[in-house]
């Protein structure tokens, strides 16, 4: 009877999402962390994003934007975070643009499935991903990955010159 119900709740596991992810790196620190997620977990870690919130935090601004500049595989990137921040429950607030953009229904459902989160968060989540040209390609990747019509992604005017194997740009 035990077994069923362990298979039961194994299966009925969500995969973890953005601010999962955050809390495990201000509040828990667990350094066996990454060994425990699934691949679908490892999937849902963006470095661009977790240094997007991490710099929300004025005391960590200076290190987060050290640390952006190297391109660290996300488990190195979540061991070094571990090591340098201090433990502890973190308010990291998105301070957003004044001239909020509007996004289509369909942009911020689709990032709502890929990040598993709020519709709120979803918002704030392509904010942020809008500031900058790296952003902006990881939105596209993103929007391709879930299966988005080329023709629907240049509506958003998210072409990014230099992007790999979408089109001649």
């Amino acid at each position: 009877m035990k077994q069923t119900i362990k298979k039961r709740k194994s299966q009925t596991l969500k995969k973890k999402n953005l601010f999962q992810h955050l809390n495990q790196v201000t509040t828990r620190q667990n350094p066996d962390y990454w060994n425990t997620l699934t691949e679908e977990d490892k999937k849902t870690w963006s470095n661009y994003m977790i240094h997007r919130f991490l710099s929300m935090k004025m005391e960590w601004v200076e290190v987060v934007n050290e640390l952006q500049k190297y391109k660290l595989q996300p488990k190195d990137l979540y061991k070094l975070y571990i090591n340098i921040l201090p433990k502890g429950k973190q308010f990291l607030k998105y301070t957003k643009r004044k001239n909020q953009m509007d996004y289509p229904n369909w942009e911020i459902n689709v990032i709502r499935n890929h990040l598993e989160c709020s519709r709120k968060e979803a918002i704030e989540a392509l904010d942020m991903y809008m500031l900058t040209e790296g952003g902006m390609l990881e939105i596209r990747e993103i929007l391709v990955k879930w299966g988005i019509d080329e023709a629907k992604i240049e509506e958003l005017g998210i072409n990014i010159l230099g992007s790999i194997g979408h089109g001649d740009y």
